[in-house]
């Protein structure tokens, strides 16, 4: 199987693809997986300010540092090899609350229900008004 980046992002450099593909790996985010990559080569957290310097040059420069390309291939090697495991560098997956779950049926019922009168509303318009929105209005015709 093709990875994702490899079709989009034919143009990178190794270690940017192998960045993108560890965050893909693990889920999370490419600013998260800098800072696991340095609380795993230095075995403390780093600096906000650091932190974001460090990541702006990866942004905006393309560069790398070495304990991220490190780990990057770390997390990849351990992916080839099945035994990736998130919770062992600390990430948990979410799980939705009630409250959350609640929310996007209550959401998705009211869409539903406003589409529903929207076309009712639509065939309940008399014929004459109808009249005025035949033809096509979207390219390719104009």
């Amino acid at each position: 199987m093709r990875k994702a980046t490899e079709f989009f992002n034919r143009h990178l450099k190794s270690d940017i693809v192998a960045v993108l593909d560890a965050s893909a790996a693990l889920e999370i985010t490419e600013f998260r997986l800098f800072q696991l990559a340095f609380e795993d080569w230095h075995g403390k957290s780093a600096k906000v300010e650091f932190m974001e310097r460090q990541f702006a040059a990866y942004m905006f420069a393309q560069r790398v540092p070495t304990w991220v390309r490190h780990f990057s291939r770390k997390i990849l090697k351990l992916q080839s090899q099945g035994s990736l495991d998130p919770k062992s560098f600390g990430i948990w997956k979410r799980l939705p609350s009630r409250r959350m779950v609640l929310f996007a049926k209550v959401y998705t019922a009211v869409l539903l229900l406003v589409f529903v009168l929207a076309l009712v509303s639509i065939y309940a318009l008399p014929e004459n008004v109808l009249a005025m929105f035949k033809g096509c209005y979207f390219p390719p015709c104009y």
